[in-house]
């Protein structure tokens, strides 16, 4: 009577463990599928930086021949586009040779937890030291320098200034949107 006992206890410990490894594959199966979906997110500031750089390969032109601003100006802008997209390239990287499908959890957390540091570094540090100097100048330009004879220069620089605003959300938008997306990913897998 007893090894019945042991025999069928034996039996219904393989059917929980096969029910609880089935368990733990469905669950490995669904975080990933979320970090994927967070991925999008993170990519989509990707394409709002290689968007502006298209846009600043017709403003230059454009610029140039309107003298809507000096050709020094200009030239900074489009290097300042550009700078940000090469430091946007080189940040994603790693992130897009990332297979959430069958990397390692512990690499996917570095890579992540890489990703936001150098975000909010470029943010709190390399974003104000560009952004400030070229605001000013561009102030500049607009009020001072390009303004047509007898205008109000602190006028003329009102929409700079609100469109330099406007801007600054929507990139702070998409800064918060990655960072947060990079976060959610390693909570879910320190969770686990």
């Amino acid at each position: 009577m007893e090894e019945m006992n042991f025999e069928e206890l034996s039996k219904q410990y393989a059917i929980l463990k096969e029910q609880l490894n089935n368990q733990e594959i469905v669950n490995d199966r669904l975080l990933r599928e979320s970090m994927k979906l967070r991925k999008k997110d993170i990519q989509s500031t990707e394409k709002v930086v290689f968007g502006c750089v298209i846009g600043c390969i017709f403003i230059y032109p454009l610029s140039y021949f309107m003298h809507l601003w000096s050709l020094p100006f200009t030239t900074v802008t489009c290097l300042i586009v550009i700078i940000c997209a090469i430091a946007t390239y080189y940040m994603h990287k790693p992130v897009e040779k990332l297979n959430f499908m069958n990397d390692d959890l512990a690499t996917v957390a570095r890579v992540m937890a890489k990703f936001k540091k150098q975000y909010n570094n470029w943010l709190h540090y390399v974003t104000p030291a560009l952004l400030i100097p070229w605001g000013i100048w561009g102030c500049y330009e607009a009020g001072w320098s390009h303004a047509p004879e007898g205008s109000n220069p602190w006028l003329l620089i009102i929409p700079l200034i609100v469109g330099g605003l406007c801007g600054a959300l929507i990139g702070y938008k998409y800064h918060r949107k990655a960072v947060n997306a990079a976060q959610d990913i390693i909570d879910d897998i320190e969770s686990l």
